[in-house]
């Protein structure tokens, strides 16, 4: 099984990004993989991510797609909530661009399952030597910094009863997978293991930290000897960690834009390509660290 897989693309409106998204498409084309994996980001407005979606989509594989929390963003001025995005229009929008939404169901290629979430976070990544109060999390804002998704989320659940929901849908779908299935691919958004986490002692840094993942997540994927690799996005800083039978790797790209004559070679970075043979996991290519450090921001 051949999986090429990335994330966090923060594709721009009006075709801004047109160049990359294509070297995106040519450069997973080039690797022929059996199934191509994004693991959320794409836009903010749910018609410009099904248009850039089209544009990446790659023909002669399963092409899968978990949101990301950007993707699910509220759109106020065509009164679509976050909620409605995450349980309906993404499975739309998906459909209509030649992917399979993964959080609605779970995809089988062969005697593989691949499981997806959006993922959520719950502080359980937070810092505990800051000392800063559980109530400055849960309101999402520390001194003069907040986490955007304070005010771009709106679907009414706190974060802790948001990752709880998730989970639960996680532990329904490995439960319900058939008998035939040999091994599992989880992919999510948000990370499911604290040690995926890039901590840099300083803030605000460490304080949005705790707004990456949760660490129940993980326990969920450790205690099923099936799930084999995990792919996630969200961080922007590029990670891998082995556990016992498991990978676990982040995948995502960044706000960074190169100069065009580099963009073959960024996007050449951003494309992990993953082998399973036998329930082996193997790293065929993959960069990590933050591919867009001292590149111009694009956010937007």
């Amino acid at each position: 099984m051949r999986i090429a897989a990335v994330s966090d693309i923060h594709a721009r409106p009006n075709g801004v990004d047109n160049d990359l998204l294509r070297a995106i498409r040519e450069r997973v084309t080039e690797f022929d993989p059996d199934v191509f994996i994004i693991a959320g980001d794409m836009n903010e407005q749910i018609k410009e991510l099904e248009h850039n979606l089209s544009k990446v989509r790659v023909d002669g594989c399963k092409n899968l797609y978990v949101s990301g929390n950007h993707d699910i963003w509220f759109e106020e001025d065509k009164g679509i909530g976050s909620l409605e995005k995450y349980s309906h229009l993404m499975k739309e929008a998906c459909e209509r661009s030649g992917f399979v939404h993964l959080p609605d169901e779970p995809c089988l290629v062969e005697d593989i399952a691949f499981i997806g979430s959006i993922g959520w976070y719950d502080y359980s990544f937070r810092c505990e030597d800051l000392d800063i109060p559980l109530e400055n999390y849960e309101m999402k804002q520390y001194r003069d910094s907040y986490w955007r998704d304070l005010y771009c989320i709106d679907w009414s659940l706190t974060d802790v009863e948001a990752t709880s929901l998730l989970n639960q849908k996680l532990i329904y779908d490995l439960e319900t997978l058939p008998e035939s299935v040999k091994c599992v691919v989880y992919i999510s958004h948000h990370l499911p293991f604290l040690e995926l986490t890039l901590y840099k002692d300083r803030l605000p840094w460490d304080f949005f930290s705790a707004f990456m993942g949760a660490v129940s997540s993980g326990e969920i994927l450790k205690q099923d000897s099936r799930v084999v690799l995990s792919i996630s996005g969200h961080s922007h800083i590029r990670s891998v960690l082995k556990l016992d039978s498991l990978m676990a790797l982040t995948v995502p790209v960044g706000y960074g834009r190169p100069h065009k004559d580099d963009l073959d070679s960024f996007v050449d970075s951003a494309i992990a390509e993953i082998i399973i043979r036998d329930n082996e996991v193997e790293l065929l290519h993959f960069v990590e660290g933050d591919l867009c450090q001292n590149l111009p921001y694009s956010f937007g």
